[in-house]
């Protein structure tokens, strides 16, 4: 399976639900030079980045390159 190929090219964030279990994985195609709406979530996450470089930033101002 091609991650890439279920998401628009059009959208600057496009977000498609890929497995549903005990917890959702959803696969997140963010396009180079956009971000993410700042947004809060009580749920754990965990962030791979799959394809290209991403920098990761919470409300403590944590930066993860």
């Amino acid at each position: 399976m091609n991650l890439q190929s279920n998401h628009s090219t059009e959208k600057p964030v496009s977000a498609i639900p890929f497995f549903k279990g005990e917890g959702t994985t959803i696969a997140l195609q963010i396009l180079q030079n956009r971000q993410l709406k700042e947004h809060i979530t009580n749920i754990p996450a965990l962030l791979v980045c799959v394809v290209g470089e991403v920098t990761f930033e919470n409300e403590k101002e944590l930066k993860k390159p």
